[in-house]
């Protein structure tokens, strides 16, 4: 039988367990609830003082809306990214989530980890901030210390390019962007300490967003663009004898067109789209159009791509030998029927290895990463003078997102269609490039309206 004490009738009571030479207490607030903690004292008198004031310090905590008990700031964030990634899994989260997942583990955990998140002020997050910049700054120094390693054979010439490097302080100032998701972030681990009664919303620090405003990405002009799908045409991919490397080159070709053509963000949401994410429909007795359903930053959408995807989807077609029936791969690409392959509603990715590459860890079909089409993009750009625009900005696959808006509005096209199309804001749209349905405005977003179709109209030695 455990040995109890009551000290306070029906509010605070002193009970050992068998076995346990410590005291523990148990005590009934006026809100009702009950609490249990250890007096971590195994003589009587002593566990009594602490019994005693453990009640009534809690007393003031709930007179102070402050939470009864808390956890460390890992803990709580653990359960954050548990939460998230299930909402993931069963297809319910937002695409966003994996970035917040990645602040969390990254920067927000090595900082905050051992502190409780009941105690975190707005003081703290100053604190963060520095270090978040001050830790991004060093990941910027190392990536470059990286790329000269890869870039530079030469150890005489590559030890003074490292020398120069470290030479230059490093520094680093968030944008406001950046200072967003770090919040966003932050704020699901808050929310879910409030779920849990860990911390109050009287004391959730209030969270500041003081980074530099983003400035507008580089962009290509309608010139620029047309030197990039004329060096597609004239078979780049043929400059390598790699055929790992000319695979991923003919991809990028596809990639690059089908960015500049639907103004879909590179990265997770454009690598995530598969043969079944792409519809067809038609109004009246028109060609059919060309619907991307795109699971986004802002969650999932419905955009209407240009005429022109119809190529850049056969020539992808062709590249694998699990999206064309036996019958079609004899076929010409120019002659393939893509819209039978899009009836099939194959649930496969579009951007994808072709077979399995241990020494990099890639397995067959696995869709290609960013950070592989990213950097041979900008080989591609910098073997082409198209790195930097005359602006002095450094042109990435992003760059063709921006001119997709660019093009777009210049020609007229209504903002609001625009933001829905794009899976953005009004306000960002007006912020840097100066409740209608895509399907309202689809010959004007299939590019029926615009002269840039003429630019992409490839070879025919090229589609074979």
């Amino acid at each position: 039988m455990a040995d109890s004490i009551t000290l306070v009738p029906s509010k605070l009571t002193l009970y050992r367990r068998t076995r346990s030479g410590k005291w523990q207490c148990r005590y009934k607030l006026k809100n009702g609830d009950w609490y249990r903690e250890s007096t971590k004292e195994t003589d009587l008198n002593e566990a009594k003082d602490i019994a005693f004031r453990l009640y009534y310090s809690a007393e003031e905590r709930v007179k102070n809306n402050l939470p009864q008990n808390t956890r460390n700031f890992k803990h709580v964030a653990d359960l954050a990214v548990t939460r998230m990634k299930d909402e993931l899994k069963a297809d319910t989260g937002k695409v966003v989530y994996n970035d917040y997942i990645r602040v969390i583990e990254k920067y927000l955990i090595p900082f905050f980890g051992k502190r409780l998140v009941s105690s975190i002020r707005v003081g703290d997050l100053q604190e963060y901030a520095d270090y978040r910049d001050q830790r991004i700054a060093e990941e910027q120094r190392d990536r470059r210390r990286e790329a000269l390693k890869k870039r530079i054979k030469d150890i005489e010439k590559l030890t003074k390019e490292l020398e120069k490097l470290d030479s230059i302080p490093i520094s680093f100032k968030a944008k406001q962007s950046t200072i967003n998701t770090h919040n966003s972030a932050l704020n699901r681990v808050f929310d879910e300490a409030l779920l849990y009664g860990w911390i109050t919303e009287t004391i959730k620090p209030t969270l500041l967003n003081k980074g530099t405003k983003g400035e507008s990405r580089g962009t290509f002009t309608l010139e620029e663009y047309e030197q990039i799908t004329l060096a597609f045409r004239r078979a780049w991919w043929r400059k390598t004898d790699d055929k790992r490397m000319q695979h991923l080159r003919k991809v990028l070709r596809e990639y690059v067109l089908i960015l500049a053509n639907t103004g879909i963000r590179h990265g997770t949401e454009a690598l995530s789209l598969k043969w079944n994410s792409i519809e067809l429909f038609t109004e009246k007795d028109e060609k059919p159009y060309y619907e991307f359903n795109v699971d986004g930053k802002r969650g999932k959408r419905k955009l209407i791509a240009r005429d022109g995807v119809e190529r850049f989807l056969r020539r992808l077609a062709v590249l694998y030998d699990d999206i064309l029936e036996p019958e079609e791969r004899k076929k010409k690409v120019t002659e393939i029927d893509i819209n039978k392959v899009l009836t099939k509603k194959k649930d496969i990715y579009l951007f994808r290895w072709l077979e399995d590459d241990k020494a990099r860890n890639v397995t067959a079909k696995e869709v290609i990463k960013p950070d592989a089409l990213r950097q041979l993009f900008r080989n591609f750009l910098t073997e082409h003078d198209l790195l930097e625009g005359s602006d002095g900005k450094v042109r990435t696959l992003y760059s063709l997102r921006h001119m997709y808006a660019t093009f777009g509005l210049i020609k007229g096209r209504d903002i609001y269609v625009m933001a829905l199309q794009m899976g953005t804001s009004v306000k960002m749209l007006e912020q840097y490039y100066s409740k209608l349905q895509p399907r309202l405005r689809a010959k004007e977003l299939s590019g029926r309206l615009e002269e840039i179709a003429k630019i992409e109209r490839d070879d025919l030695s090229d589609d074979s």
